[in-house]
């Protein structure tokens, strides 16, 4: 082995070992810079692309997303047969650098010991990222580095990120970070949120009035999910990108209020006024185990049908309830906007309307998640308004990352209207 080869090893070696330490202690892993300083990057950078370990790369743009961001992805491939031959013990770290026109740099890295990935005849070891991205020319640069003989491989390929076609928020990516590494092996419900992703989408809503923007997510297990955490959870891949975004609208005249319902235990599970930035920590422990769906007894769904009167009533009583800060003589338009999953499984005999008059200055969006089987339930949209009337209730159909940006763009677009 060279002496290069030996101090990359040792060095290697030094900051897994601080890494690991960190995560016995509770800390933070070691930063990306720290762990591209053990190794001499940019020098393999300038001596250009080299194999000296099998592996396969793939970078693939995919376009956009329903949290409204472009996303990119970042693939490598070892093969188990190779891995075999390395060292026992043996651990490789894989390091990623994504450069952007401007040539700012975005490092991230992950690292494995090999000895935990057993049966490598058989199956291979795949390392990989999500980021979102802006529109424009990148440069990938990957390394992995095995840390026993310090073995490398390097390659360098550009990445092209298209704008999209006729965007109806043309605007929205402006003064994001052009690269944001999401974090893998999140859970649920983080890994529907992803509060690692802190860039700002620019969702200004212009009015012409001041404007009571109410925002409204129907989070409740229902019979609809017949007990199926699987079936809840896509729901929530949806609803909550969709809360994140709407919460990320910046009302220049007015304010924004974000609330989540339960409407089987006839609760609000977590409110936040004046929204600048979703405290996502106390709205997820809204979501815990022991509110989801596979708490129904499924026998108990036989015997009864959900009612979707607390969601009229919660209307009624924030129609009725001024802000304790709004100017007397003040009257701003009321907006809700309601995401929620299809009401086919509840009850809405004898539901009494809201009363006269409340539909003055006042508007409904409803968000309804699709369903991917749309013969399992429509959505019983009929019933919805008439839950709601004489409220006007918009409903859009949401499933895609596509639809929910053209219900995005309408409501921002109406609203400034009003």
């Amino acid at each position: 082995m060279s002496a290069e080869r030996r101090y990359i090893s040792s060095v290697l070696l030094l900051a897994m070992f601080l890494l690991v330490s960190a995560r016995l202690r509770g800390q933070e892993e070691a930063s990306p810079d720290k762990v591209f300083a053990a190794v001499p990057f940019d020098r393999w950078v300038q001596q250009g692309a080299v194999t000296e370990i099998p592996w396969k790369v793939r970078i693939t743009p995919l376009g956009l997303t329903v949290y409204q961001r472009l996303r990119a992805r970042i693939d490598v491939e070892l093969e188990g047969r190779d891995l075999l031959k390395f060292p026992a013990g043996d651990r490789l770290a894989v390091l990623v650098q994504v450069s952007d026109a401007a040539g700012r740099k975005f490092r991230e890295y992950q690292i494995t010991t090999l000895k935990e990935l057993p049966h490598f005849n058989k199956t291979r070891l795949d390392v990989y990222w999500n980021l979102f991205v802006v529109p424009g020319e990148y440069q990938v640069t990957l390394a992995v580095v095995e840390t026993v003989k310090g073995r490398h491989s390097l390659m360098q390929a550009p990445m092209r990120v298209e704008p999209l076609k006729n965007d109806l928020l043309p605007g929205s990516w402006e003064g994001l970070p052009t690269v944001e590494f999401l974090t893998t092996g999140l859970r649920e419900p983080d890994v529907f949120f992803h509060p690692d992703a802190t860039g700002r989408l620019h969702l200004p809503l212009q009015s012409r009035r001041d404007v009571r923007l109410e925002v409204l997510a129907d989070v409740t297990a229902s019979d609809l999910f017949r007990g199926s955490t699987a079936f809840y959870n896509r729901y929530l891949a949806v609803a909550l990108p969709l809360l994140k975004s709407l919460s990320q609208v910046t009302v220049e005249r007015g304010s924004l209020d974000v609330a989540m319902l339960d409407l089987r235990k006839r609760a609000v599970t977590f409110e936040q006024d004046d929204v600048k930035a979703l405290d996502w920590p106390k709205a997820r422990s809204a979501l815990a185990p022991e509110t989801g769906p596979s708490t129904i007894d499924i026998k108990e769904l036989e015997k009864r049908r959900e009612s979707p009167a607390f969601l009229q009533d919660e209307l009624l009583r924030r129609l009725t309830a001024a802000p304790a800060d709004q100017p007397r003589g003040d009257d701003p338009a009321h907006v809700f906007v309601i995401i929620g999953s299809p009401m086919d499984f509840y009850s809405f005999r004898n539901l009494p309307h809201l009363p006269p008059g409340s539909e003055e200055k006042c508007v409904v969006y409803y968000l309804q998640f699709e369903l991917l089987n749309t013969t399992y339930a429509n959505g019983a949209v009929g019933n919805v308004r008439k839950m709601l009337a004489p409220l006007p209730v918009h409903v859009f159909k949401v499933r895609s990352a596509e639809s929910v940006r053209y219900a995005l763009a309408k409501i921002l677009n109406e609203v400034k209207n009003m």
